[in-house]
């Protein structure tokens, strides 16, 4: 299975873009790939499923969060793999995550394709898992900034709106408190 590649945007297609890796080119399904550059340099999460049993496809996904999610996505019964990527497509992964543990039924029904039904099921499968995995990832962030009297809906929009891939707690917290205006 193919699940990471890092190479050159060779040209754009339909759904996503063919990535150049050491001569060889991969059609690769991702809407956000049209937003790319033709020529640039890419790495990319992947993927990899067989479509009606015979096709096989790769869903890019612009980070390991990216493909994280698109997997519990799949878990959820009536989301296959082209929807998932679809949801990706359609929002930040933090704004997902967000509308999911947040139930925002208005949200996610504006993403073409998904139905009040498939978007409840979603929020049912994932909700309450993506609430332990944030709060879990984010407890010393949380704990630290409520000591500073911070409000937990300020502490969730600046997290959804901050890149904390890979970092420390130390440098999360940095971006952070940033992010709500102070330096650290």
């Amino acid at each position: 299975m193919i699940a990471y590649l890092s190479g050159t945007l060779l040209t754009h297609t339909a759904g996503g873009a063919i990535i150049e890796v050491g001569g060889v080119g991969y059609d690769v399904i991702g809407l956000w790939l049209g937003r790319q550059t033709v020529g640039s340099k890419l790495s990319l999460y992947l993927y990899h499923y067989l479509e009606n049993q015979s096709i096989p496809r790769l869903i890019g996904c612009p980070s390991a969060e990216a493909r994280s999610l698109l997997l519990e996505l799949i878990s959820v019964n009536g989301v296959g793999p082209k929807m998932a990527g679809k949801i990706l497509d359609s929002a930040s992964v933090p704004a997902l995550k967000t509308a999911i543990t947040s139930a925002d039924l208005d949200f996610l029904t504006t993403i073409k394709g998904l139905g009040k039904k498939t978007a409840q099921k979603i929020i049912l499968d994932l909700g309450k898992t993506l609430v332990d995995s944030q709060s879990s990832a984010h407890g010393y962030i949380y704990e630290a900034l409520r000591e500073l009297s911070f409000e937990k809906r300020e502490i969730d929009r600046a997290i959804e709106h901050s890149d904390l891939t890979g970092k420390t707690e130390s440098e999360a917290l940095g971006i952070i408190l940033k992010a709500l205006g102070r330096t650290s």
